[in-house]
């Protein structure tokens, strides 16, 4: 059944809409001046838009999205019930042993 038309929309953003956006708005900044950029947005001019980045600089952004997205992945384990994934989000030792028995640890 479709909605009726008067029926307004929820807009209001969620708070972990919230706080991902300002994770981003983080991550964003920290990219910026780790490529040595003035901005990240589009200006809509090669001389502007275009850059010569070395190779060691797009490793390193790459190896950083990466380690966030883990510990987010991580963190989200944890929220789930993975207490092994809180250990490992804290940079402890998780257990090495498969969390189902009948799986083999090799």
């Amino acid at each position: 059944m479709n909605a009726p038309q008067n029926a307004r929309k929820n807009t209001k953003p969620s708070l972990d809409g919230i706080a991902k956006q300002k994770a981003l708005d983080a991550e964003m900044e920290w990219a910026k001046v780790e490529l040595l950029l003035e901005t990240l947005e589009t200006r809509k001019s090669d001389s502007l838009d275009f850059h010569e980045i070395p190779v060691w600089s797009i490793r390193d952004l790459v190896r950083h999205a990466f380690e966030a997205g883990y510990r987010e992945g991580l963190h989200t384990g944890y929220r789930q019930g993975r207490g092994d994934a809180a250990r490992e989000a804290a940079r402890e030792e998780a257990p090495t042993s498969p969390r189902n028995p009948e799986l083999p640890t090799t």
